[in-house]
């Protein structure tokens, strides 16, 4: 994706209302827009989250006057479900209870509160339970496909759950047994993730796994499912792709 277009769509897009006629504008899927407003979302949670605390005796009285969980956040560019966790919890919900009555709605009793619960895990796609059940079932699928086109092109390689095994620490999702080259770049190693890369996703993974599997084993490849912003600025030691890249650039190799 260009980055003027990302730009354009990171700007524009807030709510999971917003995603069709994004999607129609640019010619962009929407799973790939519901991955970057899902980050978009947990950036702002992370930058508001304790200004927004501090305001929470006024946010409660927001929601006391009649606003929904959702109205609220609405209004504060948050998410539907902390808000709901922050007012509840002031309230005087626990934490147990809480995580409960969001799992199973049936515990409610108040009316209102299991109405509004019910609309905060429908919109939120960042932190309801359904958002996090999907973000894990992306994940699996993205390394099960990664997978596929390994086996394809018949890679043998150890497992995440295979070199905790042997001790390693920092693993990649595959680390092949024999490290190949692929138009004249090493690779020792694939990484899946099930999102879009943007400047800060890539830092983050960079920070976070990449440069330790640099360290730990050498060059490699992370596979962006969702996709990544065209001229994105890496290690040269990481090369960041997409699926097209298996159905376009990965038809041959050799081995070191």
């Amino acid at each position: 994706m260009r980055k003027q277009i990302f730009m354009e769509i990171y700007k524009s897009i807030n709510t999971r209302d917003d995603i069709p006629e994004i999607s129609q504008k640019y010619r962009v899927e929407e799973d790939v827009l519901l991955s970057i407003l899902s980050q978009k979302t947990v950036r702002n949670v992370k930058k508001d989250y304790y200004p927004i605390m501090n305001r929470i005796k006024e946010i409660v009285k927001l929601w006391d006057r009649g606003l929904s969980f959702f109205d609220i956040a609405n209004k504060l560019s948050f998410s539907p479900i902390l808000i709901a966790t922050l007012i509840l919890k002031e309230k005087g919900y626990n934490k147990k209870d809480i995580k409960n009555i969001f799992t199973n709605l049936d515990l409610i009793e108040d009316k209102r509160i299991k109405n509004e619960i019910m609309k905060a895990i429908e919109v939120d796609i960042a932190y309801s339970p359904e958002s996090s059940r999907i973000q894990r079932e992306n994940g699996k699928k993205g390394e099960e496909m990664l997978k596929i086109y390994l086996d394809n092109k018949e890679l043998q390689f150890l497992r995440e759950d295979d070199l905790r095994k042997l001790g390693s620490g920092k693993t990649p999702d595959f680390l092949l047994k024999k490290p190949i080259k692929i138009r004249g770049r090493k690779v020792f190693w694939f990484e899946s993730k099930a999102s879009f890369c943007d400047y800060i996703e890539f830092k983050q993974d960079y920070n976070k796994q990449l440069k330790h599997y640099i360290s730990l084993f050498g060059p490699g490849i992370v596979v962006y499912w969702k996709g990544y912003i065209d001229d994105i600025i890496t290690d040269k030691r990481v090369l960041v792709v997409d699926k097209n890249f298996f159905e376009k650039s990965f038809t041959s190799f050799e081995y070191i």
